[in-house]
């Protein structure tokens, strides 16, 4: 019988927790790691794939997706298009768990797929102020059905600060992941609100934090200033808050938020936000002139993936749906973008700990074609580059076998093309989920604390049970 199932050969393995950068073979046996060696000989394997002229890193990991859900919409074409692109594992912000396992059983890609309960699912928008107990009877049903922890989505659907802080509490206390969109009914999604996150958080809070190039946009101080504050107030939490961050600028898809309207009320704060960036008025009225301005994009589908729209197309689709559909403003500065992803803190430690796209279901899924461009532009090392996007986001998740290729990981993988700035091969526990951009993965695997096993079971999906106490959030100041 063979010692290997596969045999990946003659790469360039890159692979910082290893501090190796050289060519090696990797050989694969039940879907972990199992050996890393110059050469191994093929007669040792059931089969190889020459990897030569190509780089091998560990699977990469997108620590902000939608592949529910998102504006309304069931987004399952999210998992093929973060699939398609190279992405192996994703945590999604913000679903409810029937979405994501029956969009796993329809349109899955082979992704492995841990998923946060959302703040703004549990608790209706009139209910600004839920109490603890409210919060840890939402989350804790929600982490029986199979979810991995909470995302308050503050920006989009504020809750007081109190409420918020009970959230951090609620979750940190239970050990989950807890994710926050920033922005509270005292503050908003923008520098406000990260001023506001250390007295959120007190002294013991942990936190990740999402998109932190979102609330740099320009509005409060020049971009530059406030990413220059929004670091500093990262650097005080030391630790307790792990953060990613995205590329999405004002060029192509900027960001994503809800073209929802109650009466001539546009109820979404980011939506407000935008507009008022522009002088439009968060009413019904303005955002359908801002669609027709070109200023807001709409979501819609074409042929299962979802692209942005402009000009009529959009507003029809606005309209037909109701407003209740995803929409698009151009709204974060090259520059916020690039300096969050780019700083480092005096220890020469990422700023911001990860890459992420806010992607799957929205059309951004960039993790290669931006973060290369950023190699080859010299801005950081293909070293940095596989931190941001593999070691540092399974750290923040707590997947220890993920992240790195030593001897009994995952044998999560991603295959890249250097000189073309792609992904040409990514594999899931040995097994191929995409091939020359072409996803070949079905369904996917559940990760999932130990409450949600009994409903992971009961779905027919695949899942592994993890440990967000295991997150690097949690491991400051711990024991």
């Amino acid at each position: 019988m063979p010692e290997f199932d596969l045999i990946l050969r003659g790469g360039r393995l890159v692979d910082p927790a290893h501090g190796l950068d050289a060519p090696r073979d990797l050989g694969i046996a039940d879907g972990r790691v199992a050996a890393v060696e110059e050469a191994i000989d093929e007669a040792r394997a059931a089969r190889a794939i020459d990897l030569r002229g190509r780089t091998v890193i560990p699977g990469i990991v997108d620590t902000h997706v939608h592949v529910g859900g998102f504006g309304g919409r069931t987004r399952a074409a999210g998992h093929r298009m973060a699939a398609e692109t190279g992405v192996t594992t994703v945590l999604d912000m913000g679903s409810r768990m029937e979405t994501i396992v029956e969009g796993m059983r329809a349109a899955g890609a082979g992704l492995n797929v841990a998923a946060l309960l959302s703040s703004a699912a549990a608790f209706p928008r009139e209910r600004l102020d839920p109490s603890g107990a409210e919060i840890g009877a939402a989350l804790e049903e929600e982490l029986e059905r199979g979810a991995y922890g909470l995302k308050i989505i503050g920006g989009h659907t504020p809750l007081t600060p109190e409420a918020t802080a009970r959230c951090v509490e609620v979750a940190n206390r239970r050990g989950v992941h807890v994710a926050y969109h920033i922005g509270t009914t005292a503050s908003s999604s923008n520098l406000l609100g990260v001023r506001e996150l250390p007295s959120l958080l007190g002294d013991e809070g942990r936190v990740h934090v999402a998109h932190v190039a979102a609330y740099c946009r320009g509005m409060i101080a020049p971009p530059l200033e406030e990413c220059a504050e929004a670091i500093d107030v990262l650097a005080r939490l030391g630790g307790r808050a792990v953060s990613e961050s995205y590329l999405s600028t004002t060029v192509g898809v900027g960001n994503a938020t809800s073209g929802a309207c109650d009466g001539d009320e546009v109820t979404d704060h980011v939506t407000r936000n935008c507009l008022a960036m522009r002088g439009y008025v968060p009413t019904r009225a303005d955002l359908r002139r801002a669609i027709r301005d070109g200023y807001c994009g709409v979501f819609v589908e074409r042929a299962g993936r979802v692209v942005l729209a402009h000009g009529a197309e959009a507003q029809r689709a606005w309209e037909e749906a109701g407003t209740q559909v995803g929409v698009s403003f151009p709204v974060t500065p090259p520059e916020s973008a690039l300096a969050l992803m780019l700083a480092r803190r005096a220890d020469g430690a990422f700023a911001v700990d990860a890459l992420a796209t806010d992607g799957g279901g929205i059309p951004r899924n960039w993790m290669v074609e931006r973060g290369l461009a950023l190699v080859r532009a010299g801005a950081m090392t293909l070293a940095d580059y596989v931190r941001k996007a593999s070691l540092n986001p399974a750290r923040m998740l707590g997947l220890d076998r993920k992240g790195h290729l030593g001897a009994g990981a995952d044998a999560d993988v991603t295959v890249l093309d250097l000189e073309r700035g792609v992904a040409t091969l990514s594999l899931v526990r040995g097994r191929a989920i995409m091939v020359d951009g072409h996803v070949v993965g079905s369904g996917g695997t559940l990760l999932l604390t130990e409450a949600g096993a009994r409903a992971a079971a009961a779905s027919g999906l695949e899942y592994e049970v993890a440990d967000p106490r295991r997150s690097s959030m949690y491991a400051v100041g711990a024991g």
